[in-house]
This record gives structure tokens, C-alpha cells and sequence, in this order.
């Protein structure tokens, strides 16, 4: 219980700290504010930590094992940039705007991508091509949902398990 009151109160002097760094006053009413705002901040920040030791080192490298399935977005980069290049041409001609289609594709992640930085490794990898952005992954469900702009034959996964 001691380690937990010691931990609140670093935190609420680091919010205060903050708060007098920001705010530049001594004035009561200033100091007072800063209080609760710094008493609100440590109780939330204390609500959402996590016991035990961080993570998130050894998942993020964990990522790194997906290899070569790292570059086929960036090939997607080059292609899709041509296809957007050669539909706008003819959407010019037309005079009619190209539209987009949202498609839902089914979801089979590895173990290494059932991690958040799994997760957030395949919708910004997912995104970088031109004509593809990764909106969302519904992991219950086993669902990636995607924005098309050009309809293509590409498969839904960004990162399919090679």
C-alpha cells in the first residue's frame, strides 16, 4: 500500500512540476487549480499502469521476424501509385470522380501479430500503399476492414503469413 502512495505522489509532484512549468504563476488560485489538476492526473495515470514489468520491448522486436513480408508493401508503394496515376487519367477524361469501396477480408494473424504492435505494424505497413488504407482489425470476429480506392485483385491481408 506504501509503494502505491509513494508512486501517487511522484506522480502528482511531476503534474504539478508541469503545471508551474506551463503555467508560469504563483498566484493561489492558479495554484490551486494545478493542485487538483495534478491530484486528477496522478489518479488517472495510476488507474491505467500495469503491474510488472514492461512488455512491449520483446513483443515489438517479435515483429521483426516477419522478414520479407515487411517488403511486399513497399512493391504495392510503386504499383498502386501507377494504378491510382492511370485511374485519375481517366476519371480526367470521364469528368467523374474515381470512388472508393470499404471491403472486409478475413483475418488470420500469427502468433507475432496478435500483439499490438502486430497489430499496429500491419494496419501502418498495411496503409503505406497508395491505394489501400487498413481502417480497422476486429480480432473477434477475425475481420480486416480496408478502404479501397481502386478496386484490385490484391489480398486482403497486407501481410499474409508467408
Amino acid at each position: 500500500m506504501g509503494g502505491a502512495i509513494g508512486s501517487w505522489l511522484l506522480r502528482w509532484a511531476l503534474f504539478a512540476g508541469l503545471w508551474l512549468a506551463l503555467t508560469d504563476t504563483h498566484a493561489l488560485p492558479e495554484l490551486v487549480a494545478g493542485a487538483v489538476a495534478a491530484a486528477i492526473g496522478a489518479t488517472l495515470a495510476g488507474l491505467i499502469t500495469r503491474l510488472g514489468p514492461p512488455k512491449t520491448v520483446a513483443k515489438s522486436a517479435s515483429v521483426a521476424t516477419m522478414g520479407t513480408r515487411l517488403l511486399r508493401p513497399l512493391w504495392r508503394l510503386v504499383a498502386d501509385s501507377w494504378l491510382l496515376t492511370t485511374e485519375l487519367g481517366r476519371s480526367a477524361l470521364r469528368r467523374r470522380a474515381p470512388t472508393g469501396s470499404f471491403l472486409a477480408f478475413a483475418y488470420h494473424a500469427d502468433a507475432v501479430r496478435r500483439s499490438a504492435a502486430g497489430r499496429a505494424v500491419t494496419e501502418t505497413w498495411g496503409s503505406l500503399a497508395a491505394n489501400r488504407y487498413v481502417v480497422g482489425i476486429d480480432e473477434e470476429r477475425g475481420v480486416i476492414l480496408v478502404h479501397e480506392l481502386v478496386r484490385s485483385d490484391q489480398p486482403g491481408d497486407p501481410l499474409p503469413p508467408g
